[in-house]
């Protein structure tokens, strides 16, 4: 099977299976597994310790959403040891 970057899968689920979905999902980060599957390969994904997570949701009448937004770094990001050169027209500040 091929290593996939990208995986994406819509379905219309009851209450119950999306539960259930969320909770299989809470589990693969708890044991530091995401492994997503299907026809053409699998996406595995391995949660770091700490998780920048958003949650966002909205009520537009008709419509309401949760979002959920779960990311994380495998590697540190490189910072820089100097601060940046900011320029200041001569006479201002």
């Amino acid at each position: 099977m091929k290593s996939k970057t990208k995986f994406s899968h819509d379905s219309l689920l009851d209450r119950q299976a999306t539960q259930e979905l969320l909770i299989t999902l809470a589990n693969a980060i708890n044991k530091g597994e995401l492994a997503f599957q299907e026809s053409e390969g699998e996406l595995v994904l391995t949660p770091q310790q700490l998780l920048q997570v958003s949650l966002r949701a909205s009520d537009e009448g008709d419509k309401q959403e949760v979002e959920v937004k779960i990311k994380w770094r495998t590697k540190e990001k490189a910072l820089s040891d100097t601060p940046p050169r900011i320029k200041t027209k001569a006479g201002k500040r």
